[in-house]
């Protein structure tokens, strides 16, 4: 029985939920508004740098005791619904459902976003350049397989631009039909890379199970949907949208691989506190080239935090260089240092700048 003190608790919680009701409101009467003077300048719905802006800031305000994890996915759900509300973006990702890219689209954009999977990297970017979807979201590093090699080879024709970037770590969930326990199980459906990086946990808790190859983590869920004695090596997200029991998680034997997404679209974001700027170039085929179109970084105390190089597939031993760069293209500093590089150059391609997105605040 409820006593006297829980009551009155709770009819403060209605209160507050009422204030925070009629807020959210009257947020969203604010963004129409906002939406209706941006139509007159053609300018984007979606702000990269004003919602790093916005997440930022509250952080920053926040005493707690909600944590800033929680902070960001509340107020990522509020700028999704505003969004939605004003003009739907339509989002494309690497299918099916369930996948560590659909998680990376619903980190970004919300729930309240139209979310097309797509059946490979190729197709977002065409569905973005056609028009057909408004951004896509696509993988482009993992902290131990290193470069998605097709990605980048996009990269070089594309005419997008990486609006933002997205870190998703990669833990895996055992999750079976409904009342399907540890003991009973004697099938594991399972990716070959995700029974890989689970091979531990396997080796101690399922030593005799037999393991059943599928093509993807989102297959695997939908495979144990109505089999007894069967459980899926599959995401989180999958296991909730295939109704699945989760049995354990965390099963991965390095919790610090992480999977380092873009955003691909038209846009390029204002400058932040903190952005990254993404370029691509190929140098003259000479000993030192490489080091004489670095060099201006280093005069002008720019930070490099990423390069790698690609063949480049027109010549034989000829090679790009995939570069990020601390800060913002409009940097003096940094805008002084590319012109520098590019007289080093065969090939640039600037690939966008936008706010960076710090790993450890996931």
């Amino acid at each position: 029985m409820i006593n006297d003190h829980i009551a009155g608790l709770r009819k403060r919680i209605d209160e507050i939920d009422g204030q925070l009701l009629d807020l959210l409101n009257r947020r969203m009467d604010i963004a129409i508004h906002i939406n209706h003077e941006k139509k007159k300048t053609a300018a984007p719905v979606y702000y990269p740098s004003r919602e790093a802006f916005i997440l930022s800031r509250l952080t920053r305000l926040n005493r707690g005791p909600l944590k800033n994890d929680l902070i960001r996915h509340i107020f990522r759900e509020i700028l999704s619904a505003s969004r939605a509300l004003t003009a739907p973006q339509r989002i494309s990702f690497l299918g099916p459902d369930g996948s560590f890219s659909h998680q990376a689209a619903l980190i970004e954009f919300g729930s309240a976003s139209p979310l097309a999977p797509a059946k490979d990297i190729p197709e977002i970017f065409s569905e973005v350049e056609y028009g057909t979807c408004d951004f896509g979201v696509v993988p482009i590093e993992n902290s131990i397989n290193g470069t998605v090699p097709q990605t980048l080879d996009l990269l070089t024709d594309t005419g997008l631009l990486i609006a933002r970037e997205v870190f998703v770590p990669v833990s895996y969930t055992l999750a079976a039909r409904r009342g399907v326990r540890l003991n009973s199980v004697r099938r594991v459906y399972a990716h070959p890379q995700a029974a890989a990086q689970c091979r531990r946990w396997l080796r101690e808790h399922l030593p005799n199970a037999t393991i059943v190859d599928t093509d993807s983590n989102s297959r695997s869920a939908t495979l144990v949907r109505t089999k007894a004695n069967a459980a899926a090596i599959t995401t989180g997200l999958a296991a909730e949208l295939y109704r699945l029991g989760t049995i354990a998680e965390k099963l991965e034997e390095n919790p610090r691989n992480v999977t380092r997404f873009v955003v691909m679209g038209r846009i390029m974001p204002d400058s932040t506190d903190d952005n990254k700027t993404s370029v691509l170039f190929a140098v003259k085929d000479r000993a030192g080239a490489l080091y004489s179109a670095l060099k201006p970084f280093s005069e002008h105390r720019v930070n490099l935090t990423k390069i790698e190089s690609r063949p480049s597939k027109k010549k034989a031993w000829e090679y790009l260089f995939f570069v990020d760069i601390d800060g913002h293209v409009e940097d003096p500093k940094i805008r002084k240092a590319i012109a520098a590089l590019k007289t080093h150059t065969v090939f640039f391609k600037f690939l966008g700048s936008y706010p960076k997105t710090r790993q450890e605040i996931l």
